[in-house]
Order: C-alpha cells, then sequence, then structure tokens
C-alpha cells in the first residue's frame, strides 16, 4: 500500500517587532519618552492650573496638596513642570521639522542640480554651520523678540545646516545610481526624481538625526530661556522656570532642581531612544561602532 506523505510548507517565524530589536538602552529611553508624551498630552487635565497664583502658599515645600511644592507665586510646581513638558516637546518636534523641511529641500536641490546654486548654498551653509548653534538661535530670537513662534524659527534655524549637509552629501552620492540615471534618461523630471527615488534613500539618516535634533532643540530653547531671551518668564517652560527660580536656589532649591531634572531626562530620553533606533535601521553598522 503506496503510503501517501504530508509535506507542509515550512512556517516563516514571524520578524519581532522594531522595539523589541532594540537595545534595553533604547527600549528605557523609549519609555521614559512616553511618560513625557503621556505628560504632554494629558497631564494638564490631570493636575492643577499651572498659572494659578497664591501668595499666601509661596515658597512652600512638599506637601499633600503640593507634591514638589509651589515658586515664588504660589503656583505649583508640579503643575508647571507637567504644563512645561507641552511647550518643550512642541518647540523640539516643531523646530526640528522646519529645519528638516528647509535643509532637506536646500540639500536635495543643491546636491541633485549642482552647479552655480549648489556653490553658493555649500558655501553658505558651511558658513553657518560654524558658529555655535546656541549662538545663531541667540542672534535671531535677539532680533525678532521672545515668543513661541519665534523661539522656534530660531532654533530651527540653527538645525537648518545640519539636515542640509546631510542631504546634500548623501543626494551626491545616490544621484549616480543606475535608477537615478535611467528614470532620468525616462524623461522624469529632477523634482519627480528627487522625491520617488532620493527621498526615501535618504530617509533613515533623516529620521535618526532628527530623533538627536528634537533633543538638541529642546536644549537650546531651555538656554535661551534660562538667558531671558526666549519664552516669557510667566511660561510655564523648564528654562523660564529655571531663571525665574535660581534666585531662590539657597531658600527652595525644588525651584530649579526639578526642572533641571526634567530637562536632562527628557534629553537622556530621547538621546537613547535615537541611539536605539540607530541600532534598529542600521544594525551592522552598529555592531561594527560596538566593535571598533
Amino acid at each position: 500500500m503506496a503510503s501517501s506523505i504530508l509535506v507542509s510548507a515550512p512556517i516563516e517565524a514571524k520578524r519581532p517587532g522594531w522595539l523589541s530589536r532594540m537595545p534595553w538602552t533604547g527600549r528605557v529611553g523609549f519609555a521614559l519618552l512616553m511618560v513625557f508624551a503621556f505628560a504632554a498630552l494629558f497631564g494638564p487635565m490631570l493636575t492643577p492650573d499651572a498659572y494659578l497664583q497664591s501668595l499666601a502658599d509661596a515658597l512652600q515645600g512638599p506637601s499633600s496638596r503640593h507634591w514638589l511644592g509651589t515658586d515664588q507665586l504660589g503656583r505649583d510646581l508640579l503643575a508647571r513642570i507637567v504644563a512645561g513638558s507641552r511647550i518643550s516637546l512642541m518647540i523640539g518636534l516643531s523646530a526640528t521639522v522646519f529645519g528638516v523641511v528647509i535643509g532637506g529641500v536646500i540639500g536635495s536641490l543643491s546636491g541633485y542640480f549642482g552647479g552655480l546654486f549648489d556653490t553658493i548654498m555649500t558655501r553658505f551653509m558651511d558658513t553657518l554651520i560654524v558658529f555655535p548653534g546656541i549662538l545663531i538661535a541667540l542672534m535671531v530670537v535677539t532680533v525678532a523678540g521672545e515668543g513661541l513662534t519665534n523661539v522656534i524659527i530660531a532654533v530651527g534655524l540653527r538645525a537648518v545646516p545640519v539636515f542640509a549637509r546631510l542631504v546634500h552629501n548623501s543626494t551626491l552620492a545616490i544621484r549616480e545610481r543606475e535608477y537615478i540615471v535611467a528614470a532620468r534618461a525616462a524623461g522624469a523630471s529632477g523634482a519627480r526624481i528627487i522625491w520617488t527615488h532620493i527621498r526615501p534613500a535618504l530617509m533613515n539618516s533623516i529620521v535618526v538625526l532628527a530623533a538627536l535634533e528634537v533633543a538638541h532643540s529642546i536644549l537650546v530653547a531651555a538656554t535661551l530661556s534660562f538667558l531671558g531671551v526666549g519664552i516669557s518668564p510667566e511660561t510655564a517652560e523648564w528654562g523660564a522656570m529655571l531663571n525665574s527660580g535660581r534666585t531662590y536656589i539657597f531658600r527652595q532649591g525644588q525651584l530649579v532642581i526639578y526642572p533641571g531634572l526634567a530637562i536632562m531626562l527628557a534629553v537622556l530620553s530621547i538621546n537613547l531612544f535615537a541611539d536605539g533606533l540607530r541600532t534598529v535601521i542600521d544594525p551592522r553598522r552598529s555592531k561594527g561602532a560596538h566593535i571598533s
């Protein structure tokens, strides 16, 4: 009797998700970042009014009513730190998007078309990148004046040459590949080639650099506010809280300790997440970096 043999197709193992492929430091950074994101989205609805003043409760220490104490105007410190997470993350994300869009357009156009435009823009971006980013942002916000929009533009302008250089150098390396030459020979316009073929090839590098730039933008914005030229001192922003609380540093240290910790943890979480994201996107490069 002929025996029948059942041959089952091999079951392809499901590839683990991007989060599980991160090193533990990246997952820790992602978890911390989610805490800040939750605080930014829902925190103001769960805490007292961050701008409610009560001079009778000024400069109080931690208590059951005010978990982290109050500032010099009697405002709840925890509520202001939670509200500051929304402002700081919004500045970091908006300034980075501004830098990605403007820098990406400049870098891709100059890298693809070359010529006189490439020479002028390359020299201009190289000149900007020589100056410290905080100095560029400081000059812009000093001229434009304080305010959330002006700070976002100032911090975003600092990031433009960073992304322009990355996109420009990558476009130079990609534009002579066979599929780009074939698309050009088929009559595709330069704008179509940049958007359809070059942009996807640059996304991995842009995403990792953008994650790092969010952290840098938050730090620069906090520095501007601490210097008194960024966000209005009354605004619940971490740098502005440091600026207004430094007068009382020896009497009520929590006025500078807690905003400083918030800045440190936010920047640390984003940097850890960006490093883990780099490992997921290009694991071979990350392994080589660890081996070397």
